[in-house]
């Protein structure tokens, strides 16, 4: 780990600039949101901007840059980790620990010109050494966790910290919010594909009725607003499924949501599908 100041990090000025620009998604629970698919996802839209996660004692910030994560840095009480070695711990403490995600978007002209040719961080090694919470054995932990930390998290059991691992957390069940709007998403573009935009416009009006209330809204294929709660995006996809099962038919919407589960990289469509039920 290395040792240092924030302001030697080459990416701390744009760091100051997305946290002034209002986020995109704001306070998203590091329990229902895992960082390293809300990365993936990101990725899959060339978002560029930051991704800010703080953890108890702790604080990450990852900059992509056209979906590549370009710069990152993890710190904990003064010390801080940089690139890959940086992600991969921030992921793997978000998995354990209970946290909050922020994601600001910034223009692409503020953003250095070598980065554009610049590799990006290898986030497939990460994703590698840290698996998904449903593949894993346990939390990974790469840095200690801080005493106090621990007896505000588990007040009433004896911790040893020299052990320099947390006590098992059982992962929540259930897909993730970035699961749900990917599923919900590929379901939209897939309909738009084969039945056509007029179809598929009558198709975001039911989505939309779906998520009425929530703080959500699906505009242009995309669900936009503040994603806090799995709740609303699980009522819009039945009744997107609903609707598509109304105009194409069973098997058209049986084999779309096959598609969309796949495309999320849900590895349990038996339970996605068990939440899908009436």
């Amino acid at each position: 780990m290395s040792e240092g100041t924030v302001d030697a990090w080459e990416g701390q000025g744009l760091v100051a600039e997305a946290l002034e620009a209002p986020a995109v998604y704001r306070g998203l629970s590091t329990e229902y949101t895992d960082v390293g698919r809300l990365v993936e996802y990101l990725g899959d839209r060339l978002f560029s901007g930051l991704v800010r996660v703080a953890l108890p004692g702790r604080e990450g910030y990852v900059l992509l840059f056209r979906g590549r994560p370009q710069a990152a840095r993890y710190g904990v009480e003064g010390r801080y980790l940089e690139a890959v070695e940086a992600v991969r711990a921030l992921v793997a403490d978000s998995r354990w620990m209970e946290g909050e995600v922020w994601v600001h978007q910034l223009p692409e002209e503020l953003f250095p010109e070598e980065w554009e040719d610049r590799p990006p961080i290898p986030w497939e090694a990460v994703e590698a050494l840290h698996p998904h919470p449903e593949e894993a054995e346990g939390p990974g932990v790469v840095v200690p966790v801080p005493e106090e930390a621990a007896r505000e998290e588990a007040p009433a059991v004896a911790v040893d910290v020299s052990a320099q691992a947390p006590p098992p957390v059982e992962p929540p069940s259930g897909p993730d919010l970035v699961s749900w709007v990917r599923v919900l998403e590929s379901l939209v573009a897939r309909f738009k594909r084969y039945r056509g935009p007029s179809a598929a416009g009558r198709l975001e009006a039911e989505v939309n009725a779906a998520l009425q209330g929530s703080g959500l809204r699906l505009q242009r294929g995309r669900v936009e607003g503040e994603v806090r709660d799995a709740e609303p995006l699980r009522l819009a996809t039945i009744r997107a499924v609903g609707f598509m099962r109304g105009i194409a038919g069973q098997a058209f919407a049986e084999q779309s949501l096959g598609v969309a589960l796949k495309e999320a990289g849900l590895r349990d469509e038996a339970e996605f599908r068990r939440l899908l039920a009436p």
